[in-house]
Formats: C-alpha cells, sequence, structure tokens
C-alpha cells in the first residue's frame, strides 16, 4: 500500500503542481486585470500540466507529447516574442511621456514667468499669444544697477542733519536709501564715493531667458533651447496651443486684481488607453498662479 501510494506521488506529483500552478494563476489573472502575456503564460501551465497527466496515466503516447511539446515550445517563443514587444513599446512610451511632461511643465512655467512681466509693465495679463510672444522678443523690464554696498555703520550727526535736518536718535546703522541720497550729496562720504542704485530698462528676453544658468538649466533636463514663438503650443501635441483665459479685472475682498488661467491637456495619457491629463496654471477667481503640477 505504501509503495503504491509513493509509485503514485512519483508518478503525478509533476503534473498535478503544473495543473495546480496553471488554475491559481487563472484564477488570480480573473480577479485583476492582467495583460496578454500573463494570460499566455496560465494557458501554458495549464496545458503542460493536463498533458503531463495524460501522458502519465498512459492515455498519451510518447510521439503525440512531443508534436504537442513542439508545438507548446513554438507557442512560448511567439509569447516571448510579444511580451518582448509589449515592453520594449511601454518602455518607449513612458519615456516620451515623461519628456513631454517635463516639456510642458516647463512651458508652462516659462508661459506664467512672462505673463507676470507683461502685468507688471501694463497692468493687466497678454490675453493674445502675438501680444505675449511680442513682449519676449522686443519688451523692456527695471531692474536695478547696483554698484558697492552700504557701509556696516551708523550715520553722523553731519549725515543726519543733510538727510533729515532733525535732531532724531542714531539708533541703526545706515540704510541702503540713505547710502544712495549721501552718494549722491556735493559732500559725499568717502566709503560712499563709486556707491550707486540706479533703476534701468533692461531686454526681458536676455534677462529672464538668456541667462546661463536657465540655459545650461534646459541642457540639463533635455528640453533643448528655448524659443519664443514655440511658448503658446503644448508639446508633442501636433500644433495644439494651451488656452488662455484672462480678466482685466476680478474683485477680490475690496480690490480689483487682473486674473489668469493657461489650460491644455497632455497629448497622451501616462498608460495607453487611459484619459491624458490636464495641466494649467492661474484661476481667474483668484491672484493665485500656482500649477496644477505643483500641487
Amino acid at each position: 500500500m505504501t509503495g503504491n501510494l509513493s509509485l503514485l506521488l512519483k508518478k503525478y506529483s509533476v503534473p498535478a503542481l503544473f495543473t495546480l500552478t496553471g488554475i491559481a494563476m487563472l484564477y488570480l489573472g480573473l480577479q485583476s486585470t492582467q495583460n496578454s502575456s500573463y494570460t499566455i503564460a496560465t494557458v501554458m501551465m495549464l496545458v503542460a500540466g493536463i498533458l503531463s497527466f495524460l501522458y502519465s496515466s498512459g492515455k498519451m503516447s510518447a510521439m503525440l507529447l512531443t508534436i504537442l511539446g513542439v508545438v507548446a515550445g513554438v507557442a512560448a517563443l511567439v509569447a516571448l516574442g510579444w511580451s518582448t514587444y509589449s515592453v520594449n513599446k511601454t518602455y518607449s512610451h513612458q519615456k516620451r511621456y515623461d519628456l513631454c511632461l517635463i516639456k510642458a511643465q516647463a512651458n508652462l512655467r516659462d508661459i506664467r514667468t512672462a505673463q507676470k512681466a507683461y502685468a507688471e509693465a501694463n497692468g493687466v495679463y497678454a490675453n493674445d499669444w502675438n501680444k505675449l510672444v511680442d513682449f519676449i522678443k522686443n519688451g523692456q523690464v527695471p531692474t536695478i544697477d547696483a554698484v558697492g554696498v552700504v557701509p556696516s555703520r551708523k550715520i553722523t550727526e553731519q549725515e543726519r542733519d543733510f538727510l533729515y535736518g532733525d535732531n532724531r536718535a542714531i539708533d541703526n546703522n545706515m540704510t541702503e536709501m540713505e547710502a544712495v541720497l549721501l552718494s549722491r550729496s556735493a559732500n559725499c562720504p568717502e566709503d560712499l564715493l563709486g556707491f550707486k542704485r540706479d533703476t534701468v530698462m533692461v531686454s526681458f528676453m536676455s534677462t529672464k531667458f538668456g541667462s546661463r544658468s536657465y540655459k545650461e538649466g534646459r541642457i540639463k533636463a533635455g528640453i533643448g533651447p528655448f524659443y519664443a514663438d514655440s511658448l503658446p503650443y503644448i508639446p508633442m501635441a501636433n500644433g495644439k496651443k494651451w488656452k488662455l483665459e484672462t480678466m482685466d479685472s476680478v474683485s477680490v475682498g475690496e480690490e480689483k486684481i487682473p486674473t489668469i488661467r493657461v489650460s491644455g491637456k497632455m497629448p497622451f495619457a501616462r498608460v495607453e488607453g487611459e484619459k491624458p491629463i490636464e495641466l494649467s496654471f492661474g484661476k481667474l477667481t483668484s491672484s493665485d498662479t500656482g500649477g496644477s503640477w505643483e500641487q
């Protein structure tokens, strides 16, 4: 009796293992969403278990088993090739999506930077892309031309008399405004010779998008050089533009402010078959210009 049981275990243990494993894999596959490679592997495992049972029980000849084994081997190679293709396709799609996402976020950040500068210069946001692109290329913004540092000392009584004409206490070190006024006086202190704080107009393009750090940052991110004319377009979306919405005057509390919202859908989803996400910044009902990717 014990010998027969041992013989049965040796004869059917491997077929039983294959069959039970195939059934378990099939059950798990039905309980969750699996790809085609998993389904093929499950079927192959189940078929291998059934064939092993038939062969072990003597109901299948060695020749037939060999033929079926060859067929199964070919099917396995096909499944392996398909799986490799599917993995490579998924990897390529993921890389393309990641690059598109990086470009889109950089694009929106640049639009936001340009729109804020435009609003500071004009009081409202640019309500069409031509105005914004022209401002980027030809607009000027104020900047401080700074030479020298504020001396780390208190002003003297004579300097106080010149600046304020009264007898106020001298408790704190010299401020930058005091340094500016003293440097422009007829009796400029020696430690303020050459000190300068002037507001000058400079090119917005060279200031914001022409700096070395900005250019190197784009190269490091793998998104290439900046082109003002490409700013209105969603990256890799075949010429589709971002949706630009502005309001010149919106009541927020007791203030009236301009508002902006720029939005657009990614040209494809992170996972094929899913819906593409929308990226945006700003709100038309408040001064918030935060980006959806920053939340």
